[in-house]
């Protein structure tokens, strides 16, 4: 019997059926497992799998490197077997670290050297599996882990050969320097959070690197309360950063509950007191401990480190609500040794001596997850994933064919998201009159537990996009609050055509720097350090706050003159500051020690860390 012909609306059934099938494919992601790695007579013992399931695997060493061996047999059977590896946990009776810092920049495995016990090859392996794999929840994603007093333990990843290969050697010769004057003295940091802005980006980067050179520093996070966090960053940091409502204003009750929760972590935190030579104090949230660290240990050295924009004209007018914020944190500041602020001085209020006050950038980290280089392969992975997630937020995926811009901020009010997606619009407009392809737009941050404003920001912006204005290119604006997933932000930095920045307030910023690591142009408004790592109109375009259509000429010139990007994107990559690196992040703070132990006093004179370095 001869085949009816297929009707119209067949056609379009199964072609519409063939893109789902597709669409399907590409979200598919590989299976998340776990590892556990032991080399010893000649070969190589692997566990693979989880607590439930595990499969075990013996290959003989072939060409006298195990490390190589194993990077390749772990890319061949992935590959065959469609899988991602998240972590190993290593045993052996050889150095590991050469191993577990390769299996971190070559395979994207989150390594964790173990202790070796008499336990069989194989009972060793089982339980290294195990082990890591409790270093993660449901999601694959890592957990926090804190020691007693809220010590946050950071997991080693790389060796200090492979910061050696990213440094000028006469910055290594000068930090290994710096460590060994240290020696025999502690370090430590209290801040609010180990997770979820970039202060604690710069922590856990700061700490691994310190270990590398052996000195001996630490880091604390201050115990939680959620109503505190409410009061600190309403009416510490919104206040102070002039993004509040003008009658937010710190009351009574406010500075109570924050005097009792500064007594809380006290009584958790005495012994680390007594026992140090240099506390760093990171931000408002702590501050209320350095009268405390003066008392108990009257011989520390203390440091402020001021990481936000201060509107210090305002901090030093009586009667504003930056005058009543600043008044009460300085009660506490003011007995440190030495206050550090980003390299902008109408961010210092006029009451801080100059003679103690210090000039340093935040930093990033080329090793860590968010900077590394990443494979093509490895690239796939995290695509697939924020496509995954996109579509759990109700949202289509993100067309990784088509180019796309990004702003990577948290969801806060400083950050001028709603002027991103309106200078996209007004962009679409200019593009659509040349008869130019539409790009699409992505907008992603990460949340963090002394953040409450994220949430009700990320609704705003949704909100924002319903609205009849921006309705018509809501199809084409991502908005997503990712989980802490640094390989993920990486992959979208690099994937993307141009990065945006439009803070209205900001400290630093140093996204800006890591987007233009990976030559990415990026145009930001004129708003407090961007101003410091951009190169007007040869790294990217500075443009005054507020002026949404400028933005959208800069990114039009972009879209449409590929002589210009192609330039631009050079000289991103090319001439980013290395200034703003760990390793020079750990040479400023070592200076600082060592002259606080040495001298009892630091000579600042509001001048930058590297003039006082270099004299």
């Amino acid at each position: 019997m001869p085949s009816r012909a297929q009707s119209p609306q067949q056609k379009n059934l199964l072609r519409n059926l063939g893109k789902i099938r597709a669409q399907i494919e590409e979200l598919e992601t590989p299976f998340s497992t776990y590892l556990g790695i032991k080399v010893e007579n000649g070969e190589f013992h692997v566990a693979e799998g989880g607590s439930e399931n595990l499969v075990f695997h013996k290959q003989p060493i072939n060409n006298g490197n195990p490390d190589l061996d194993i990077l390749q047999w772990l890319k061949s059977h992935s590959s065959r077997n469609n899988l991602k590896f998240v972590a190993a946990g290593i045993t052996g009776k050889n150095s590991l670290h050469e191993l577990a810092s390769m299996l971190w920049l070559k395979r994207d495995v989150v390594p964790y050297v173990l202790p070796t016990n008499k336990k069989s090859s194989r009972k060793l392996i089982e339980h290294s599996v195990n082990k890591v794999e409790s270093y993660f929840n449901k999601e694959d994603i890592a957990e926090i882990r804190l020691k007693s007093q809220n010590e946050v333990n950071v997991t080693d990843l790389v060796t200090f050969d492979d910061y050696k290969k990213a440094i000028p050697a006469q910055t290594a010769s000068y930090l290994t320097k710096l460590a060994a004057e240290f020696k025999r003295k502690r370090l430590v940091f209290f801040n609010a959070t180990p997770r979820g802005g970039g202060v604690a980006l710069m922590r856990h980067a700061l700490i691994r690197l310190f270990r590398l050179l052996g000195v001996d520093a630490h880091w604390f996070v201050m115990r939680g309360r959620q109503e505190v966090f409410e009061i600190t960053k309403t009416k510490f940091h919104n206040v102070l950063q002039g993004v509040a409502n003008s009658d937010v204003r710190l009351s009574k009750k406010d500075k109570e509950l924050y005097d009792t929760w500064i007594e809380e972590n006290v009584d958790g935190f005495k012994e680390v007191f007594r026992d140090t030579d240099v506390v760093v104090i990171d931000d408002p949230q702590p501050s209320g401990l350095i009268p405390y660290i003066r008392r108990i240990n009257p011989k520390a050295k203390i440091i402020y480190r001021s990481h936000i924009q201060i509107e210090s004209h305002l901090a030093d007018r009586l009667g504003t609500p930056q005058h009543k914020t600043w008044s009460f944190i300085w009660k506490n500041i003011k007995s440190a040794d030495c206050f550090v602020s980003h390299p902008i001085k109408a961010f210092i209020p006029a009451n801080i001596p100059k003679e103690k006050t210090v000039l340093m950038p935040a930093t990033t980290d080329p090793l860590d997850g968010l900077n590394k280089p990443l494979s093509r392969g490895q690239r796939s992975y995290y695509r697939r994933l924020f496509n995954k997630l996109l579509l759990v937020e109700n949202q289509t995926p993100l067309d990784f064919e088509r180019p796309y811009i990004i702003q990577i901020a948290r969801f806060d009010p400083s950050k001028g998201i709603p002027d991103v997606i309106d200078s996209f619009r007004k962009l679409r407009i200019k593009l659509k009159k040349a008869g130019q392809k539409m790009p699409q737009l992505v907008i992603v941050g990460h949340g963090s537990v002394d953040d409450p404003d994220g949430i009700p920001m990320l609704y705003l912006v949704m909100n924002m996009l319903k609205q009849k204005e921006y309705h018509s290119l809501a199809h084409d604006v991502k908005v997503v609050r990712l989980p802490h997933i640094d390989q993920l932000l990486n992959t979208l930095v690099r994937e993307s055509k141009v990065a945006l920045q439009l803070s209205y307030k900001e400290g630093f910023e140093i996204k800006v720097t890591e987007a233009l690591m990976k030559g990415k142009p990026v145009i930001a408004y004129n708003s407090g350090g961007i101003p410091l790592q951009i190169q007007d109109r040869i790294t990217g375009y500075l443009v005054k706050a507020g002026s949404t259509n400028q933005v959208a000429q800069r990114l039009f010139d972009l879209f449409t003159d590929k002589k210009l990007y192609k330039r631009m994107s050079t000289a991103a990559e090319q001439n980013y500051r290395r200034d703003v690196l760990t390793a020079q992040n750990a040479t400023n703070w070592l200076f600082l020690a060592n002259k606080l132990v040495k001298d009892g006093e630091i000579k600042g004179d509001g001048k930058n860390i590297l003039e006082l370095i270099a004299k």
